[in-house]
């Protein structure tokens, strides 16, 4: 049976136990996954907008628990159908975990558009639901059979301005550029250095695995990848 809740990606990382790194990169990279036999690390680029951020998250934990094999691999997320075919499976992971169908119809049920053609307020009551991109909501109502490519095509143009005219907030559509580390593995870490249990050194030690992403950064940025 499918969830018909919200999929909070941010709790989800924690219970799993994975570190995730959030901060802003000059890169077209939308996230990177780093696994050691001692952490799991993903890195989030946020200057992409929120909404985009959630939906890499959920492509990350899909190469951290499902990709056998994998050490490291920097992701454009929301391509889909555009990319590898690990990552193709990466982007539907995150899109039936954050957007579950059931979850897409039972929105449209309480608000009484189940049978209607849906409009623009629908589309934002369902993305800000779900925490995700006009793009990506976009493309799982497609989907759906629940628009059209050209309704599709229509709705990704001037998403902000759209949102601002039915006066919802904005700010599922801006990069957040914040800096930050979300995770019990270093909170833990941190207890540990504050109960004397650890010294300074091993502590900054425990959190060397998640700068070792730097490098997968400063490699990818290198490679040039264009969208």
């Amino acid at each position: 049976m499918q969830s018909t809740e919200y999929f909070d990606v941010n709790r989800a990382v924690i219970m799993l136990g994975i570190t995730s790194v959030k901060r802003p990169l000059d890169s077209s990279m939308s996230g990177a996954t780093l696994k050691t036999n001692k952490v799991k690390v993903v890195l989030v680029n946020s200057s992409k907008s929120l909404g985009h951020q959630n939906f890499t998250i959920a492509h990350e934990i899909y190469h951290c628990l499902y990709d056998e094999g994998l050490v490291n691999r920097a992701c454009k997320t929301e391509t889909f159908g555009q990319s590898p075919d690990s990552e193709q499976v990466a982007d539907l992971f995150a899109t039936h975990l954050l957007m579950p169908e059931d979850g897409i119809f039972n929105q449209l049920r309480l608000r009484s558009r189940l049978d209607a053609k849906l409009d623009l307020s629908d589309i934002i009551l369902l993305e800000q639901f779900f925490g995700v991109s006009r793009k990506a909501m976009c493309w799982r109502l497609e989907d759906l059979k629940l628009i059209s490519r050209d309704e599709s095509d229509t709705y990704c143009a001037n998403v902000i301005r759209g949102v601002r005219l039915i006066g919802k907030d904005t700010s599922l559509y801006k990069p957040t550029n914040d800096t930050a580390l979300i995770s019990d593995y270093a909170e833990k870490a941190q207890e540990a250095l504050g109960k004397g249990l650890i010294t300074e050194s091993r502590y900054e030690e425990i959190l060397a695995d998640a700068d070792l992403l730097e490098d997968i950064v400063g490699e990818e940025e290198e490679a040039d990848i264009v969208d």
